[in-house]
């Protein structure tokens, strides 16, 4: 069994050791991803925080034979995901998008942006995949998984999961022009 299997299954019996070590291991590349998306220090701490703070409340839930850090990728992802709703419900965003009118680099359409029409919208895009497109759009943009582990996970080559990635960003990316600023955040 490997080392990292064991943390994780330590992780899973509530072992402070394994969370510690764990959170040293994965801190700096989450963080990364983090700012990566949201492109301040402040939220990225904050985020990052908070899904390791997820991570310790949902540990038992953790699967040792699947990917730790597909998992805690989701997590933050879905922590972002919250705070740009929350951002874009708050009126200071709103208000802020009105002040600046032209000189906001968001299209007018996307700052009357409504968090469930982004997620309708993009349901109704991914029914124009291919049903291979869409599994390996779930596995490598929604669930995190790398291209090798999707590779491994659907048994074909690491080319051909990059071929259907690829062919399904470009439909994603023309069925989701009104939502444009919001579907790269996620998703490029």
């Amino acid at each position: 069994m490997s080392e990292h299997k064991e943390l994780v299954i330590q992780l899973k019996k509530g072992s402070n050791k394994a969370f510690n070590l764990l959170y040293e291991e994965y801190f700096d590349l989450l963080y990364g991803f983090v700012f990566s998306l949201t492109k301040t220090h402040e939220k990225t701490k904050e985020i990052v925080q908070e899904t390791f703070i997820k991570v310790w409340i949902y540990r038992q839930q953790l699967d040792p034979d699947l990917s730790f850090k597909a998992w805690l990728y989701r997590i933050a992802r879905n922590q972002v995901l919250d705070q740009v709703k929350k951002q874009f419900r708050e009126p200071t965003f709103e208000e802020y998008l009105q002040l600046t009118g032209e000189e906001a680099t968001i299209d007018a359409q996307e700052t009357d942006f409504d968090y469930d029409a982004f997620r309708d919208s993009l349901e109704n895009a991914k029914q124009k995949l291919s049903p291979r497109q869409l599994e390996v759009f779930k596995l490598c943009k929604e669930e995190g998984l790398s291209v090798a582990e999707t590779s491994q996970q659907l048994n074909v080559s690491e080319q051909v999961i990059y071929n259907y990635l690829s062919q399904a960003l470009k439909i994603l990316r023309k069925e989701m022009a009104n939502h444009r600023f919001l579907f790269t955040l996620f998703f490029l």
